[in-house]
């Protein structure tokens, strides 16, 4: 009887220390997390925020023991902001670097073409872009999340503020041709549509374009009394500074790219006014938030903007979801992620239904200098 009791307890302790091997094995050396994100061509505006967002995460974890002992390394691979590229350099980060996470890509449409490598290595993959095309109830990939509010949400809300608040009647439209901004704009036309609303004309940018005269000339023919911008953010300030050039007073409400630096430094005078649906304003009183901008100002000496606090909560997020799960096996990972909960910039963190974690946006003001927040929805 006592050795059939020894026995079971030796089998007992046996079972234990294999279920914790892998992560064993992962605590005797660095856990390799990827960032993709584009550091040169289209959208290298927002690079820099989504590194630096990242690495303070990062050094703060590796500053307080790492995860479970074992430190993070963060991948960092330039997607340029092209599918194709982005294709290459993730899947160079599941198939040869054989990550356990991959950040990014941030563009919508590199997204799109990159997020079945992924599901094929079975890796969760963590993203900022904003597209409604990839919600989990159209793609259905258990290893793709998303780290911001959607513009299914974000563009729902400026449609709502335009009708409710500004009292905008006869909305003129001008959006970008990636799918960031015509996945925007099929949001917009059926939130006008259920106010009853008719949009009284629609005119498209292209990303690079540097004038917009004869798409604003005829959103003013067509009689608009307000402008919903549903472009990147160099195209919103070409926008911005025309209508301003031709004289034309309308409100103008963009959304989350007419909401960031990368165009009130572009714009410049012409920016202030605006309106736009943030995913982030560092001028939130929240304590986390403070606290956050504050270590960022502290450490890349300068101010924090969005995308950049979504890696930053992402890389605490998986952080805990290796902790939780204690292994770094990928199904397991994506598995922990779908039920977990997690305090973060953007608020309270959990995963729904469409794998989006928060909810989260702005309604805020330009003045000139700063944003002002008009209001936070969650």
């Amino acid at each position: 009887m006592k050795f059939s009791i020894k026995k079971m307890f030796l089998v007992l302790i046996l079972i234990l220390l294999m279920s914790q091997l892998s992560f064993a094995q992962a605590s005797d050396k660095e856990i390799k997390i990827a960032l993709c994100a584009p550091f040169t061509g289209l959208g290298s505006i927002l690079g820099e925020y989504i590194k630096q967002g990242a690495l303070l995460a990062v050094d703060e974890i590796n500053a307080t023991g790492g995860v479970e002992g074992a430190k993070i390394d963060l991948r960092i691979y330039d997607t340029q902001a092209n599918p194709s590229i982005a294709a290459n350099v993730v899947r160079r980060a599941l198939f040869d670097d054989k990550v356990v996470a991959v950040f990014g890509p941030n563009m919508s449409s590199a997204v799109l073409g990159v997020h079945t490598l992924a599901q094929q290595r079975k890796t969760p993959m963590l993203v900022g872009a904003t597209s409604p095309s990839f919600r989990y109830t159209n793609v259905g990939n258990d290893y793709l999340f998303r780290l911001r509010a959607d513009d299914g949400v974000k563009v729902a809300q400026q449609v709502k503020y335009a009708v409710e608040t500004l009292k905008i009647k006869k909305p003129g439209i001008i959006y970008g041709s990636t799918d960031y901004c015509t996945a925007a704009l099929e949001v917009a036309k059926e939130g006008f549509d259920k106010y009853g609303i008719k949009i009284v004309a629609v005119e498209q940018m292209r990303e690079g374009d540097k004038d917009a005269t004869g798409q604003i000339l005829s959103l003013k023919k067509a009689g608009f009394d307000g402008l919903i911008g549903l472009t990147h953010e160099p195209e919103a300030a070409v926008v911005v500074k025309l209508m301003r050039q031709l004289e034309i007073d309308v409100p103008i409400i963009g959304f989350s790219a007419w909401g960031v630096p990368a165009f009130t430094d572009l714009a410049g005078v012409a920016a202030i006014n605006v309106y736009s649906v943030q995913g982030f304003n560092p001028a939130d009183t929240d304590p986390v938030v403070v606290k956050y901008v504050d270590d960022y100002k502290k450490k890349w000496k300068s101010e924090p903007s969005d995308p950049s606090q979504c890696y930053y909560d992402g890389i605490y997020l998986i952080a805990k979801a290796i902790k939780m799960a204690g292994t770094t096996d990928g199904a397991k990972l994506a598995e922990v992620l779908t039920e977990l909960t997690y305090d973060g910039v953007q608020g309270p963190l959990k995963c729904d239904e469409h794998h989006n974690f928060t909810n989260v946006c702005y309604i805020s003001q330009f003045d000139g200098s700063t944003w002002k927040i008009i209001d936070i929805l969650r």
